[in-house]
């Protein structure tokens, strides 16, 4: 079984944290999350809820559905002038 929206979401997480200067730490504190969660979800191993996709969109002040769509990193980058 394929888990597009694994790949789309851990895509979208690592890129965004690189694009803000975020340790995975740092985003753990900001969503209030365990860090290794965040560690998961980006390798894939880890289905996250959708209260967790709320809490880090939250964080990079994006909307949900934004977190689950390819390519957030690029629009982000244009909208933050990067």
């Amino acid at each position: 079984m394929e888990r597009h929206g694994r790949k789309i979401l851990a895509d979208n997480l690592k890129e965004l944290r690189d694009l803000h200067a975020m340790t995975q730490e740092d985003l753990a504190g900001a969503a209030q999350i365990d860090r290794s969660s965040i560690s998961m979800i980006e390798r894939e191993k880890f289905a996250a809820s959708v209260d967790m996709i709320e809490k880090i969109a939250g964080a990079f002040q994006v909307g949900i559905d934004e977190m689950l769509q390819p390519g957030l990193a690029e629009r982000t980058r244009e909208r933050l002038g990067k």
